[in-house]
């Protein structure tokens, strides 16, 4: 299998980016972490009711937009971020800038622990690329939980193949910057379009229309 990406390359890209700050505006801290665990999931299927975020993201967060990212099952924790960024504008989207801004601290974290209760699609799978190594350290979930590791990468599996392939050449050309640690754009500046077509056609879900 020839590749122009190698195992190595990625493996030293992250090394340099790991001691990298977070987004501006946006700090982990246990406070941030023992929220994020108390959260109340009823309260935040209401709160997604009250808003109606079914309207993008459907009734349980499996989506059927290619613009509109699935989260269900996603990890709470990634979610929170997520709209926090949105909120503090830091992330860009116009809708949902509208719709963070109307959130406290709190709505955040039970939307977050409502959608993480979820069922996710299954992922197509098939032939894993070379660089599925490097994407699982960071978004395979036994991997990251093992010892108790925590770790806020999004999971990956079961998203969107348009969503997906998108948002990496969004990090790859820098119109994205809110990733953790600054690891995505590391690694996606370093992949070339094919690689990232096929990455998110093994981590993505069977969709109807076929790209």
């Amino acid at each position: 299998m020839r590749h122009a990406l190698t195992l190595a390359a990625l493996l030293t890209a992250l090394a340099q980016s790991s001691t990298a700050g977070d987004a501006p505006g946006f700090e982990w801290t246990q406070e941030k972490f023992d929220l994020v665990a108390a959260a109340d999931s009823a309260d935040g299927e209401a709160v997604a009711e009250k808003l109606r975020c079914r309207k993008c993201h459907n009734d349980t967060g499996v989506s059927d937009d290619e613009d509109v990212p699935t989260i269900a099952g996603q990890r709470p924790t990634y979610i929170y971020k997520q709209l926090t960024d949105f909120k503090n504008e830091v992330r860009s989207d116009k809708d949902m800038q509208k719709v963070a801004k109307k959130l406290s601290e709190q709505d955040m974290v039970n939307i977050a622990a409502w959608y993480s209760q979820q069922q996710r699609p299954a992922m197509v799978g098939g032939d894993a690329p070379l660089v599925v190594k490097i994407c699982d350290s960071c978004h395979e979930k036994d991997i990251v939980e093992k010892d108790d590791r925590i770790e806020v990468a999004p999971v990956i599996t079961g998203q969107v193949r348009k969503y997906l392939r998108k948002s990496m050449q969004a990090f790859k050309q820098a119109d994205r910057s809110n990733d953790l640690f600054s690891r995505m754009q590391s690694v996606s500046h370093k992949l070339n379009s094919e690689e990232i077509t096929r990455l998110a056609r093994y981590y993505g879900a069977l969709e109807p229309d076929v790209d």
